[in-house]
């Protein structure tokens, strides 16, 4: 088939795809973007029309091949335009979960899932993005990024929103890695929050090791056992999992 043909074929899909949606048929907009195939579904990602790139999204979850969109999606989320990148995200997440439930294909390189995990996770930082959509953004990319946040801890830990640190703490995997420790004892000490605070004191706690937990109680020492104390003493919500736990 001629570069041409392939074109008109994808021009076809595009439209078939776009009109079901207008028409307001999204399983059959996202039917039409998988016999279409993948390479179709990401060109209608990176089209400036909103109706093309919602059918394109709604293909995105059932498309052959579909995490390798993560990127084109990425793109989207990225734009000004919250009616379409809060459902890429969403998009982008359960694809990346998808791909973490199981071993990647063997077509998919691991330097691909890491050029993903570090996209999604640069779009998570950004404090001049929706709330909604950063924390999407940190769900995709800690689930292509196993064993880890995909993003620096400490930098995270300094955003000005409490809703994203709490979302970071929550986030880091349990038993805490090494690296991980200091900058959550450091938000037990330091954050103003409190709420931030108690979500790291828990993510810690659930980690010490009984035989060994010298590392976590030296990283929080007294001054952060202290706040702890404080913390859970006059939380709002007493018996809460995060005060139980701390």
């Amino acid at each position: 088939m001629s570069w041409l043909n392939i074109l008109a074929a994808g021009a076809i899909g595009i439209a078939g795809m776009r009109a079901a949606f207008v028409r307001g048929d999204v399983d059959e907009a996202a039917r039409k973007g998988a016999l279409s195939g993948p390479a179709v579904v990401e060109q209608a990602l990176r089209t400036g029309d909103r109706p093309t790139q919602l059918a394109a999204i709604a293909a995105s979850s059932i498309v052959e091949d579909r995490a390798e969109l993560l990127e084109a999606l990425a793109g989207v989320a990225a734009g000004a335009d919250r009616r379409v990148a809060l459902p890429a995200a969403r998009a982008a997440r359960a694809i990346a979960r998808e791909l973490a439930s199981s071993s990647p294909p063997d077509d998919i390189a691991p330097d691909d899932i890491a050029t993903w995990s570090r996209l999604w996770g640069q779009l998570a930082i950004r404090n001049d993005r929706w709330i909604e959509l950063r924390m999407l953004a940190l769900d995709t990319a800690a689930a292509l990024d196993p064993g880890g946040i995909a993003i620096d801890l400490g930098a995270a830990l300094q955003d000005p929103d409490p809703a994203f640190r709490s979302a970071v703490v929550a986030i880091v995997p349990l038993p805490v890695p090494r690296a991980l420790v200091g900058p959550l004892a450091g938000a037990v000490i330091h954050d103003p929050e409190g709420e931030v605070a108690l979500g790291a004191a828990q993510t810690l706690c659930l980690s010490l090791d009984d035989a060994a937990p010298r590392p976590i109680l030296d990283a929080l020492g007294p001054e952060g056992l202290a706040r702890i104390r404080a913390l859970a003493r006059g939380s709002r919500r007493p018996h809460g999992a995060e005060v139980t736990d701390a």
